[in-house]
């Protein structure tokens, strides 16, 4: 089979594999049959089925990386919540096993590659214990205040320290790179570690949405260079926060920008592109379950004659983990933050 059928029969096919790694995980380890309850159980079939669907798209895209790094995260997430190394080896053998005797022997070989490596990485997994408020980000002390008052949900107390940060002289741009997005960073850290919960997650986004908001009148009035950018997400990726700082800080350096944000539809996005007359078109993609559709967006517009002059701009922690994977998807240019992607557009057109 192709790469693509793999992904196809993987994720097509992906809960009577469930049914069946489950069953041979609980031959590997038999003590979770008494330990495992309905919740438990439920539980580790949908981490079973992420299993699947990362290592389906890591074969689409002919990246191991992808499902290495995503391996790495979630040895952390688990080991922080008590569930220990040899469990996830077990599991891979139990995807191993069971992938052995549904696929032919080369396609099995092909598959095996991707696993073997992850099960490698197990042995010195990527250190997710150090913080991303460094001693090199000159507003660490900023950094770590604002970060502190979201922990302890003080709205008002956060946003008035940005507010106060922008009458003292600091820059948006640093607010954005060296606070809002440095900060959002460590609180997905922390959760990792089992520091925060999902609310406290969830609740510190919505207190940086609501600095950037009122930090807009100075963004808004900025110079304009004639040529406009949309950004957005597409299809169930949901994590915006990024790609809205990169039309932020766009605008901020003259771009007429459209932000449209979380889970656009691909046909409102190419509608859009030839109505606007857009220069650059930006994406963001966070995990790989956006990889084929961003893929076939590209290819939409390279196929489209009226959009032949439209650049292709891609971020997002997906492309930030694995180098080289923007070219192979077809995108003109990669950026690794806002204020590189402002860099990466003017440099482009």
């Amino acid at each position: 089979m192709s790469r693509t059928e793999i992904r196809n029969y993987i994720l097509e096919n992906r809960r009577l594999l469930i049914d069946k790694i489950m069953a041979e995980q609980m031959q590997l380890n038999p003590e979770l049959k008494a330990k495992y309850n309905s919740a438990m159980l439920e539980k580790a079939r949908n981490d079973t089925s992420h299993n699947l669907n990362y290592l389906a798209q890591a074969v689409f895209i002919n990246e191991k990386s992808i499902f290495l790094n995503y391996y790495n995260w979630l040895y952390t997430v688990l080991k922080e919540r008590g569930i220990g190394v040899e469990l996830l080896k077990n599991h891979l053998q139990a995807i191993k096993n069971v992938l052995k005797q549904e696929l032919s022997q080369e396609d099995f070989n092909y598959l095996t590659g991707f696993l073997n490596e992850a099960e490698q990485s197990l042995s010195s997994p990527e250190n997710h214990y150090q913080s991303f408020i460094s001693d090199e980000n000159h507003l660490k002390k900023e950094a770590e205040k604002y970060l502190a008052l979201v922990i302890e949900m003080e709205r008002e107390k956060a946003v008035k320290h940005i507010l106060d940060l922008v009458d003292r002289g600091i820059s948006i741009e640093n607010i954005y790179l060296d606070i809002f997005q440095i900060t959002q960073y460590e609180i997905g850290r922390l959760w990792q570690l089992n520091q925060l919960s999902v609310a406290q997650e969830h609740y510190a986004t919505s207190v940086t949405q609501l600095a950037m908001s009122q930090l807009y009148p100075k963004i808004f009035n900025s110079f304009k260079k004639g040529k406009k950018a949309l950004t957005t997400c597409i299809g169930d990726e949901l994590h915006e926060l990024g790609i809205r700082m990169v039309a932020d800080l766009l605008e901020l350096s003259g771009w007429d920008t459209i932000h449209l944000g979380a889970n656009t539809p691909a046909g409102e996005i190419l509608k859009l592109l030839e109505e606007k007359r857009i220069n650059i078109l930006a994406l963001s993609a966070t995990t790989p379950n956006q990889l084929a559709e961003t893929q076939s967006l590209i290819k939409a517009v390279r196929n489209n004659d009226k959009l032949s002059s439209v650049k292709i701009m891609v971020g997002g922690r997906l492309f930030m983990q694995n180098n080289g994977l923007w070219q192979k998807i077809g995108a003109d240019t990669f950026a690794s933050n806002a204020k590189e992607a402002v860099k990466a557009a003017d440099a482009i057109l």
